[in-house]
């Protein structure tokens, strides 16, 4: 696996100044044009545009352009007419080359080319950053990368070592491999190349290559096992046999592989400078060994997740505890206030732009595969069957509208690269969900759309927003002026008719619009029969329940039976049909499945292993089996995983997605509820901000908030006489709901001057509900 260091330079030369850049271009274009010498003249009576002028081999003028002015299109354009007239004038080439220190859209550059062509007669050749680092990348291209080496200079850093170094080998090891799908072979040839690159004048004995590689790898490979892959190396010109009998390594090779090392030991350095950079940015106790040591052992627990799978394991990697031990560490370090996590979110961003941390831990968990037997077979078979759970299908959903709407939420950022993948459909992998979990899409949908009439009434954000995904992104874009209109337009944009969810009490139609939603983007719909009522599966299903209710109450997970039976029957489902289903993984954010595969398959061995990922770690697996590094993907699962567990609170529930429950929002009695409790909020915001000089956000829970949810779960839970049901009805009576506010109101005062609730209160509500409930 050549390392692609493409990004990585797209980022270096982003970064350069105007005299660096310049000395880059000029390098470039030697290389480019393949030209012993470069000289680069001023053009003449270039109307001050700073055009200049290259000679090629056969000695025609070309001009062209060096800048890092950004924003330069509007120049551009307005340019070319005093490019077309000096090009007229002084009989130079029509072929106009502008060099960009930038990125440069691609619609734009398209734009600009035909606006050259058919306006200038001018034959546009637009290189930006992007453009450049894919020719840097190629092997021509040495001095370029040494004159890019040599301008970023040393990154600064002190002489400690941070990474091991035969980590840092392994690693290497992949990037000098030829792109064969064979690890052993590739990583032994591989390490005779590193090892003859370390050897004295790049030679030696063949028996000396022979022990080295059964030394460094704990395994008895023969000589003529070493003679076959030496053969091969000599094919590929990688190695040369001289005749003192020695193996040489060519010089081709020994270019490729100071390359990389160098290209490796810059990115290294880079990674560590910028480190140090964030930390110091920060009022913190942070040691950037410490960083490094918790970021190490993230990713390496995080791959430790691909070596388990394909081994069939149900022994676990838990990268919670990891970012959770780096998460607590990062906020011990930090003496107040929320900064720890803007140092959390720039340290992963940083990970994701400068993959090394990564690629060490990558190298070292295909070392650990090299000798697994189970992994060149796991990779080999296609058809893999993939099943997706309701939380996914939520953002997959998301990502189905033709706005293409941009949202900061890395849940939401993980999901389109896998919808990127599901696109593609490749017959390597077989996506789908079960009709259960369309149901429980369709019923996510229908209760966004009864929030609809909060957003008419103006009122949402003053209510503390919503749970609600859907709801969540439609915020988001009216926030950044990516749509104008209101929820019901929003939701509409994505082909669904309200007029008929409206028109409907079981979102029948929902779920057929779903159904063909998904088809046609490539995710296959099962009906899952009624295992728990089959005799011949009934007994199946049982321990599955059974198993998946006990890690419910053991781990404390609040999840509705719903909930609970779908997911038995998708676990049953995979179990009747495990001879038909080629390596059955089930991508979900939900935890309980992990505790419940380690607890329940030890016990039942008979039933079919299925493995486990998160959506952003199952992008990453697929990448590691290719002998790709996706850095960018997993580094916003942890991201995603923190923004999750530590900086958005699940599990509070907010009041609008409360009172669409409990009352019809479009009702006279509903609107009266709705605007009672928002103003009651405001209030009380507005007077806290005044009087302790606090602003509170929104989005916060506040002591109305507390008081009402109470009452409801007094209700849903049936504490006393009355349940949900009586509080449903009673709360359609227009009087009933303003001396319901009055007892909110009351206890909520109550509740702000005790920090706690009286003891009488909810026989207040009682007394209500007594009083009204044969009038509802």
């Amino acid at each position: 696996m050549k390392q692609d260091f493409t990004k990585n330079y797209e980022r270096w030369i982003d970064g350069l100044t105007k005299d660096q850049f310049d000395s880059l271009m000029k390098v470039f274009i030697k290389e480019y044009w393949d030209v012993e010498t470069v000289v680069i003249t001023d053009g003449k009576g270039d109307g001050g545009i700073d055009v200049k002028i290259f000679e090629d081999k056969r000695n025609k003028k070309i001009p062209l352009q060096i800048t890092i002015d950004k924003n330069v299109y509007t120049k551009l354009e307005k340019d070319l007419v005093k490019i077309e007239k000096l090009i007229l004038d002084n009989d130079y080439s029509d072929n106009f080359y502008f060099f960009y220190s930038h990125g440069a859209a691609e619609a734009k550059v398209i734009e600009l080319k035909d606006t050259a062509r058919i306006r200038h007669s001018i034959n546009l050749e637009l290189f930006d950053n992007k453009r450049i680092a894919a020719h840097i990348e190629k092997p021509s291209f040495v001095f370029t990368r040494e004159m890019l080496r040599h301008l970023l200079g040393e990154f600064v850093r002190d002489e400690d070592e941070y990474f091991d170094e035969s980590q840092k080998l392994y690693y290497d090891y992949l990037s000098y491999a030829d792109g064969s799908n064979q690890l052993k072979e590739s990583f032994i040839k591989s390490f005779v190349l590193n090892y003859l690159y370390e050897s004295e004048e790049y030679r030696s004995k063949l028996n000396g290559i022979t022990d080295q590689i059964n030394r460094e790898f704990n395994i008895n490979v023969t000589q003529d096992y070493c003679s076959r892959l030496l053969k091969e190396l000599f094919e590929k010109g990688k190695i040369t046999k001289c005749d003192d009998g020695l193996v040489h390594l060519s010089k081709d090779e020994i270019t490729n592989i100071k390359s990389i090392k160098e290209d490796s030991s810059l990115l290294e350095g880079e990674f560590l400078s910028l480190l140090q950079e964030k930390i110091n940015k920060f009022d913190s106790n942070l040691e950037i060994r410490d960083v490094v040591n918790h970021l190490k052992k993230i990713y390496e627990s995080s791959n430790k997740i691909d070596f388990l799978e394909i081994s069939d394991s149900i022994e676990e990697s838990n990268i919670s505890e990891t970012v959770s031990q780096f998460h607590n560490y990062v906020k011990n370090c930090f003496n107040s206030g929320n900064a720890y996590k803007e140092f959390i979110n720039e340290v992963f961003q940083l990970c994701s732009e400068n993959t090394y941390i990564i690629n060490l831990s990558a190298g070292n968990l295909y070392k650990n595969l090299m000798d697994n037997p189970e992994f060149s077979v796991y990779t080999r078979r296609s058809n893999k069957e993939v099943f997706i759970d309701t939380p996914v299908l939520i953002y997959l959903f998301l990502q189905m509208s033709e706005n293409n709407f941009r949202y900061d939420n890395y849940r939401f950022k993980v999901t389109t690269e896998l919808n990127s993948i599901i696109q593609k459909n490749d017959n390597y992998i077989n996506f789908n969900t079960t009709q259960l979990y369309i149901t429980e899409l369709a019923d996510h949908i229908a209760r966004a759309i009864k929030l609809i009439e909060l957003d008419n009434l103006g009122i949402f954000d003053i209510l503390g927003g919503s749970n609600n995904e859907i709801v969540n992104l439609y915020e988001a874009a009216k926030k950044e002026a990516q749509f104008e209109e209101g929820l019901k337009e929003f939701i509409e944009s994505y082909g669904i008719s309200i007029d008929r969810v409206d028109a409907e009490d079981d979102n029948e139609y929902l779920n057929q619009y779903l159904t063909k939603l998904f088809k046609d983007n490539y995710v296959k719909i099962d009906d899952v029969p009624p295992y728990n009522k089959n005799y011949q599966t009934k007994k199946d299903y049982d321990r599955i329940e059974k198993t998946l209710a006990d890690v419910y109450s053991r781990y404390d997970i609040d999840r509705k039976p719903r909930s609970l039976l779908f997911d038995a029957l998708l676990v049953e489902h995979i179990n009747e049909f495990q001879d038909e289903l080629i390596d059955p993984t089930i991508i979900t954010w939900d935890k309980s499945f992990q505790f419940f595969r380690k607890e329940f398959h030890p016990k039942n061995p008979n039933f079919k292993y299925w493995h486990l990922f998160t959506p952003g770690k199952f992008i990453d697996h697929l990448s590691l089996l290719q002998f790709k590094i996706n850095g960018s993907v997993i580094s916003k699962e942890i991201l995603a995983l923190i923004e999750t567990e530590y900086d958005v609170v699940e599990g509070i529930r907010k009041l609008s997605d409360v009172l669409s429950s409990i009352v019809d929002l479009k009702s006279a009695s509903g609107v009266k509820l709705s605007k009672g409790l928002a103003d009651m909020r405001e209030t009380y915001i507005y007077q806290i901000n005044k009087e302790q000089n606090i602003k509170i956000d929104n989005k916060e829970t506040q002591p109305i908030d507390n008081v009402f949810l109470n009452v409801v779960d007094y209700y849903y839970d049936k504490e006393g006489v009355y349940g949900f049901n009586d509080l449903h009805k009673v709360l359609s009576i227009d009087n009933v709901v303003q001396e319901f506010l009055k007892l909110i109101q009351t206890e909520a005062d109550y509740f702000i001057k005790y920090n706690k609730y009286s003891s009488n209160y909810k026989s207040k509500f009682d007394e209500v509900i007594s009083k009204n409930i044969d009038q509802a």
